[in-house]
């Protein structure tokens, strides 16, 4: 696993970041999923799909997050399986990749639904195609929704939809082909009304990957709103490895994004000072090896003795001559 996404993983797993997202995406930033309504799920998807148990090859796959909810709706409880799909870029194959976990998860679902119905013995008054699909009549699923999370101001210009993917448009094939569409939090497609929104850091983090290329409006955030916003180190890594934002935090548990920012500039410049001090005294060294060997007919190497010069600088030099 590359460092973006072990990042961008230990950030959205944290309960109130993965329920802010849902909030947002299916409820426009209304508080209906809380964070003490989610419970951690393997995110490994293993199947043999249909009850075709020791028979054939399991489909395997690893999703970034997932994780069950029960929520309160009309005083009946509704249950849910929510998984994010972190991406740094474009994915132009999304709605196979998202439609494959789901089918997974789907799939996963009748299986245990059938290894209840073959523990419990209770097939009296149940059909033949009940018995050899384990799913009877009555069963129902749980709903599965994927969402992904584009951590990168680009644009999505992928596929949205799987019909987009398939290589025809004439309507009537199409009406036979079943649809699936992605579901997607990308800064480029949120406002800044959007973004304020959002009650974690998520908005914070997407507010900071949207405008990172941005000077002019990522000095006025600074100024304004972004100056109360404080980083920790799991929102730090994100931004460093998906953006190269090059953040400092200098060993603090959490720092303001503009404190983080001035560490990175004093950061930076105490590099370039010594960058600049180093190419001064190189330059001096330089010199005077020249003017030994023209003035004085020293060979290099006796030039170089002659001031003084270390043996890691002599390599340097030598090629520089």
């Amino acid at each position: 696993m590359g460092k973006a996404d072990a990042a961008t993983k230990a950030y959205t797993c944290q309960p109130d970041v993965f329920a802010d997202a849902f909030n947002m995406y299916l409820y426009g930033g209304r508080q209906v999923l809380f964070p003490e309504q989610l419970h951690e799920l393997d995110s490994t998807e293993l199947s043999a799909p249909f009850g075709a148990e020791g028979q054939g090859d399991l489909i395997q796959r690893y999703r970034d997050v997932l994780k069950s909810a029960v929520l309160m709706n009309d005083e009946k409880a509704v249950y849910l399986l929510l998984g994010i799909e972190n991406q740094r870029s474009v994915h132009y194959a999304a709605p196979v990749k998202n439609l494959l976990y789901d089918a997974l998860q789907y799939a996963a679902q009748v299986e245990r639904r059938a290894k209840i119905h073959r523990k419990s013995g209770d097939y009296t008054g149940h059909s033949g195609g009940e018995f050899l699909s384990g799913f009877y009549r009555e069963d129902r699923l749980y709903p599965v929704i994927t969402l992904i999370i584009l951590f990168s101001p680009e644009e999505w210009d992928g596929p949205r939809t799987l019909r987009e993917m398939v290589q025809t448009d004439d309507p009537e094939i199409l009406s036979f082909v079943p649809d699936y569409q992605i579901h997607l939090l990308a800064p480029d497609d949120l406002s800044l009304e959007d973004l304020k929104r959002f009650r974690s850091s998520l908005g914070d983090v997407l507010h900071f990957i949207k405008y990172a290329k941005d000077k002019t409006h990522m000095k006025s955030w600074l100024q304004s709103d972004g100056a109360a916003v404080n980083f920790s180190r799991k929102e730090i890594d994100v931004l460093n490895t998906c953006v190269n934002a090059k953040l400092e935090m200098r060993g603090k548990e959490k720092v303001s994004v503009c404190e983080a920012i001035q560490a990175m500039i004093e950061e930076a410049t105490e590099k370039a000072t010594k960058k600049a001090t180093a190419d001064a005294t190189e330059h001096m060294q330089l010199l005077g090896v020249r003017n030994l060997m023209k003035n004085l007919n020293f060979t290099a190497e006796q030039a170089m003795k002659a001031l003084g010069i270390s043996d890691a600088d002599e390599k340097r030099i030598l090629t520089k001559l």
